[in-house]
């Protein structure tokens, strides 16, 4: 009986062991993935590789928490979006299409409630943590390279040609996360002076950045500015990265004649949303949305009008003169409005005030632990220190994307799993 007992208990906790190493894995492919492969659609349902891939990493995991039975649980950096599956619920109340609102619900688990559990779970090592930055830094810089060279087809001289790639609006921002990577990357080579690595980050920071110009988003572009500060001010010797690749981009700006007045506009237009500049519809349009969904939200301010609603409520609460579907993507492909283009303003409209405090405070908690996290290591100058930043300054290219695109959709894995990993950067983790 005795024997039989630590036998048992060693083919279970081989199990877990390789339940755990698949779920790894599949999550690491999962945010490379959602980076090179497009989403499609299946009725009202969007769905990509990456999140095929991050729910069967998940369930891996749940799979091998389930073997191991003494392992713990990480149930408390999953709180945030636990909450906005609550908010979701109480939303039913109010939905104008129940059904939708269900399967509104079960995406939160899916994308959003799971991986991070599964993160936290799985991803509690240097080494994973490493792996985890590769895979991102791996699909942004094929997607950065397959970006350039479509730009490259096109041609410049019809002006800057907008490149999307496969992950459509989301490029940018991806694009930025892994500048927020390469950054700290380079830092760390440039004080070791491994020449070689100098090099390569470089390079990728370079590709990085033309992609980035190509996708001609805004939101990212903003971000950039946004993580380049962060970074400066987290540490001394990345004041200099950030600002020299803000300088180069602004020089490359600068020489351009054409595309050079696009990238201008753009960006001013952030600001300045004026007829003269390039993307005044789409910032007319989106402060339109904005009001319709403070509008809703006012109106239900507890329950929300019930999570995926806001296309069915438009029309009620839109202000006059507001379309209903607007033109997307370099093609310029006529695509019904699906949400107010923000996460908040997405959850605070369909979840109420509730949905929105979740988001926010998943996003705020994040990025103060793993800027804690960071600044605990800051006597050490290897690769914790440069996680810590890299951390800091991708949770805040998250915090902006979610003014201008909506998290709660297909494709959000990366975005996912660094949020959980920063909210799951804990003293006590390190111990063990």
């Amino acid at each position: 009986m005795t024997t039989t007992e630590p036998s048992a208990q060693r083919v279970r906790a081989g199990e877990a062991e390789a339940f755990s190493a698949l779920g790894r894995w599949l999550l690491v492919a999962g945010v490379a993935a959602a980076m090179v492969t497009p989403r499609i659609a299946i009725g009202g349902i969007h769905l990509g590789a990456s999140d095929v891939l991050g729910v069967l990493g998940s369930c891996c995991w749940l799979t091998s928490w389930i073997i191991a039975r003494t392992r713990p649980t990480p149930v408390g950096v999953a709180r945030w979006p636990l909450l906005a599956v609550g908010a979701g619920v109480i939303s039913l109340a109010a939905s104008g299409d129940p059904k939708s609102s269900v399967v509104g619900i079960v995406e939160l688990i899916g994308i959003w409630v799971l991986p991070t559990l599964a993160v936290a779970g799985l991803f509690d090592t240097d080494a994973w943590r490493r792996r985890l930055l590769a895979g991102v830094s791996a699909g942004a810089l094929v997607a950065a390279a397959t970006n350039v060279l479509a730009g490259l087809r096109i041609g410049f001289h019809d002006g800057l040609p907008q490149v999307w790639g496969a992950a459509d609006g989301w490029q940018g921002y991806y694009q930025v996360c892994a500048l927020a990577i390469a950054a700290p990357m380079l830092v760390e080579a440039l004080g070791r002076g491994r020449m070689q690595a100098v090099v390569g980050w470089s390079g990728a920071i370079a590709l990085h950045a033309s992609a980035l110009l190509l996708t001609q988003t805004r939101g990212a572009w903003v971000a950039v500015i946004a993580v380049a500060a962060v970074l400066g001010l987290m540490w001394r010797r990345a004041f200099a990265v950030s600002v020299g690749l803000l300088a180069t981009i602004g020089i490359l700006v600068a020489l351009g004649t054409v595309w050079g007045s696009v990238v201008r506009d753009r960006l001013l237009s952030v600001f300045h949303p004026e007829a003269s500049l390039s993307g005044f519809d789409s910032s007319v349009i989106r402060a339109g949305l904005a009001l319709t969904a403070v509008n809703m939200f006012l109106h239900h301010p507890l329950t929300g009008i019930g999570l995926k609603c806001f296309p069915l409520a438009l029309p009620y609460y839109a202000p006059t003169g507001l379309p209903l579907a607007v033109e997307m993507g370099p093609g310029q492909v006529l695509i019904p409005i699906q949400g107010p283009h923000s996460t908040y303003l997405s959850l605070l409209s369909e979840a109420g005030i509730v949905g929105a405090v979740a988001i926010v405070g998943w996003v705020a908690s994040s990025w103060l632990r793993a800027l804690r996290w960071s600044r605990s290591q800051s006597g050490d100058v290897g690769r914790r220190r440069v996680y810590g930043a890299s951390l800091c300054g991708v949770i805040t290219a998250i915090a902006v994307s979610n003014l201008f695109s909506e998290m709660n959709a297909s494709g959000s894995l990366p975005f996912v799993a660094f949020l959980a990993l920063g909210g799951s950067l804990t003293a006590d983790v390190e111990r063990r």
